[in-house]
Parts: C-alpha cells; structure tokens; sequence
C-alpha cells in the first residue's frame, strides 16, 4: 500500500512539473494580440501626453499590422501608416547598409583606412587616425567620443560642404581611445560614414540612399531630412516645457544625415525592416546577413545593438531628434518585430517607446513612467536654480546694508587672510558656475547647446542657475574689495 502511494505521488509530481513547463513555454510563446497592442499605445500616449505615433508588426517575412495614432501637429491633422516622422539614430542602419553594399560590390574594403577615402581627416594625433578603419566607424569603435559627435546638434547648415568643415575640425580633436580597443557610441562616426559614401559614390547622400534603398523597395514616404512634394505631410516634432508639451519644428542640417537623417513613415520602415531581416537580395549585404545571424549576448556592429532578453536575443535600435522618438526592435527566434515613432520627446518622455515594444513582443514589462532620476533631474535642478536665487539676493542685501559684518575685524588680520575671505567663496561659486555649464553636460556627453535641443526646460535651468553663480562670485568680490 506505502510503495502504492509513493508511486502515485510521484506521478502526480511529474504531472505538475510538466504541466508548469508546458504553461511556461505556452506563456513565453503567446503575443499580445493587435488589439491589446493597440490599446496599450493609446493608453501610454494618454498617459505621457504624446501628441501622435505610428505602430508597425511584422512577423515570418510580412507585415501584419501598421496603424497611426492621435495628431501630427496644432491643426489636428491624424497621424496614419503613411505620415513621415523623423526616425533620429535608426537612420544609421541605412549608412551601414550603403556601406556594406559598396564593401560587396568591391567599391572598398572594411578594413581600409578612413583617410584613404577622405585624405583631410585627421585627429590631433595623425598616426593615431591614419588607423581609424571603415569598420571602426560603422561599430563605433573609432576613438572619437560622444561629445565630439554631439557638439553641433543645432546645425542647419544645407551646404554641400557641411560634412567637410566639421570633418576638417577633427584636427584639434584627442581620441579617447586607441582606434579599435573600446566602444563609445559616436555620431561623429556616422559623420564620416556620410561624407565617405559621398566620396566613394560621386553624388549626394540623399541621392546615394534614395537610389539604393528607398527606390528598390518602393517607400514613397520615406526622405533625407528634406521632404519632396510626392510625399505625405510629415509629423511636426514636440517637446515639453515643466510636463507641457508644446510644439517644435526642427530639421537638422546636412551634417546630420548620416547619424539621423532619415524620415520615414511606419508603413515604409517596416517594408525596410523586413527586407533587412528576411535577406531581401534588393538591398541586402551578405556581411550583414552574416552579422545579424551571429549568435552573441549584445553589442553593436553595422547600424544595429544587440541584446539579450529573458534569454531571448534581440536585435533593436533606437531614436532620438528633437521632437521625434523612435525604437525598433526584433526577435530573430520567432521572426517577429515591432516599430513604434513618436513626435514627441522631453524631460517627461518616459520609457513609452521600450514599453511598447517589450509589449508587443511579449519581452518582460517596462515601466513606461519617467523614471525616479528624471524627474529628480528635472526638479532638482529647479530647485537649485532657486536657490542660488535666493542665495544671491540674501547675500548681496546684506553686503550692502551690513558691510562691517563681512569685513575683517581686526586691522591686524593678515592681508592673506582677508583674500580668503573674499576670494574662496567666489571661487567655489566661479567653479559651480563652470560646472553648470560644461561639466554636467560632458558627463552625459554633450554640451549645453545640446541639452536645449532636446531638453528645453532643463537647460535653461542650468543656464539661468550657472549665470547667478557667476554674477553672485562677481558682486559679492566686488562690493567686499570696495568696502
């Protein structure tokens, strides 16, 4: 009877314990379906105050679902499957895949130097640049750092040469690395990626990507910053002041194109996703087949980062311009991926354009909030910036109406003595000045100028914050020397 039981206990242990993995692989194999997908949009734009956005599915080779969300702009204007938005750092994959291209047609070699192709670049160390390879660029392992690559974000110089005269500037520019030995997520790369595919080609990169890619897989909505006439009326770009979102109209300039150049609208960049993914022969390189086959836990090469997920691996990237959002993201195991753009982004963006797409791929849920630090960025620095405020104010009122107070003593405190006294506390008001305006900016990798285009609420904020401790180091030096 006792061996009777254990038996039956036993069986009904590996029941269970089959059933468990059965339901686990069920839950992990089970996609949100369209419509949920759809309402999990709507609810985050709500949520956020998104003005508009565009969702694409595709899945096994074909696109299965494209749909537009809420307002393109004030006039009201709907946002459909074939409104343009700015896609932002998805563009690089078009440089890479023009690149690759040329590589297969044995127009250049990946691993030939950049200034075979473009004789003025060079860095402050030219041994050290003579090494940078196409290969560098493409995967960001160059030596050129973020911030060079984030330094002229407001430009909306059209010129032939505007590639050229920042690429000239390198010359004053330091690696931060040995060409190849580490990574840093660069525009200054796909700068150069540009103008090298203008140098190889003869024409214009406009041209280059409308012929190569745009054409052959017949993306009518789809452009190089510029819009023709033929094409739909694009989404205009949104950010936010304090949590309100208010409109903004920005078209960078030539020099941008590489990195984030492209505007496109979810009906065509998820014909390109799938050309890309599924080998389509009209544009595909097979060095990029190769690489997005290789099984690897992350990383980036030629235009793309990979990741991996609950065990799943991914291959995604994002986008950022002013006013637009964007991410794309792939599930090579099931063949399934999800785009989704936005027009808006700011300090209140949130983490809409990861939620969804970990939604619409049954991926682990994200938070679509603004996340803790954000918002601690954000008020924070508000409150800073009240501070030196009412510091300033209080300080100065009090050196005029109480002078003595501030003053030595006594006449026979040394004279190096009295210069502390002055000089020490505008120094440390000097230098928070210094470390408002560059410093903080740099550790993101950008300068401040940046931080406006995207974040316009908090820089002016650091702007407003390290102009009163410049003017408070200043007056208060000044009214203690002349008392």
């Amino acid at each position: 009877m006792r061996s009777t039981v254990v038996q039956i206990s036993i069986l009904l242990f590996s029941c269970l314990f089959v059933s468990a993995i059965v339901i686990a692989q069920t839950t992990d194999q089970v996609s949100p379906s369209t419509e949920q997908i759809d309402a999990y949009v709507q609810q985050g734009m709500q949520q956020l105050a998104i003005p508009g956005a565009a969702l694409a599915l595709f899945r096994h080779g074909k696109v299965t679902h494209v749909k537009g969300f809420g307002r393109m702009d004030s006039t009201g204007a709907i946002v459909t499957a074939q409104t343009p938005f700015q896609i932002g750092s998805i563009s690089k994959s078009f440089a890479a895949l023009v690149v690759l291209q040329l590589a297969d047609e044995g127009r250049l070699s990946l691993d030939d130097p950049v200034s075979t192709y473009l004789s003025y670049f060079q860095t402050n160390d030219k041994t050290a640049s003579d090494q940078i390879s196409i290969r560098h660029l493409l995967n960001h392992r160059s030596g050129l750092s973020m911030l060079e690559g984030n330094r002229n974000q407001d430009t909306t110089y059209r010129g032939a040469d505007a590639m050229e005269r920042v690429i000239r500037d390198f010359k004053d520019v330091q690696l931060f690395a040995k060409p190849g030995a580490r990574f840093q997520y660069s525009n200054a790369n796909y700068i150069l990626i540009a103008q090298l595919i203008e140098s190889v080609e003869k024409m214009s990169y406009e041209k280059v990507v409308k012929n190569r890619i745009f054409a052959k897989l017949g993306m009518k909505n789809s452009y190089i910053q510029m819009a023709s006439d033929s094409v739909e009326r694009p989404a205009l770009g949104h950010t936010q002041w304090f949590g309100f979102t208010v409109e903004k109209n920005f078209i960078a300039g030539r020099l941008m194109m590489g990195a984030g150049g492209v505007t496109s609208s979810a009906e065509d960049l998820a014909i390109y996703l799938v050309a890309i993914f599924e080998n389509d022969p009209r544009i595909i390189s097979n060095t990029l087949a190769k690489a997005l086959a290789k099984e690897r836990k992350g990383g980036y090469e030629f235009g793309w980062e990979f990741d991996t997920v609950a065990g799943q691996r991914i291959i995604f990237h994002g986008g950022l311009n002013p006013g637009f959002l964007a991410m794309v993201k792939y599930k090579p195991k099931t063949r399934e991926g999800v785009l989704i753009l936005t027009n808006m982004n700011g300090s209140h963006e949130g983490n809409f354009i990861y939620g969804v797409t970990d939604y619409a791929l049954g991926l682990p849920p994200t938070d679509i909030a603004p996340s803790n630090m954000a918002l601690l960025r954000l008020w924070g620095t508000l409150g800073l910036m009240c501070l030196l405020a009412v510091g300033f104010v209080y300080s100065v009122v009090k050196l005029i109406k109480h002078p003595s107070k501030h003053l030595p003593k006594s006449h026979s405190d040394s004279v190096v003595k009295r210069w502390l006294r002055i000089s020490v506390p505008s120094l440390f008001l000097a230098g928070l000045s210094y470390f408002l305006a560059f410093v903080v900016p740099q550790l993101s990798g950008v300068n401040l100028t940046a931080v406006g285009m995207f974040y316009p609420d908090l820089h002016l904020m650091m702007a407003i914050s390290s102009v009163i401790a410049l003017l408070w180091a200043l007056a208060r030096t000044v009214l203690l020397i002349r008392q």
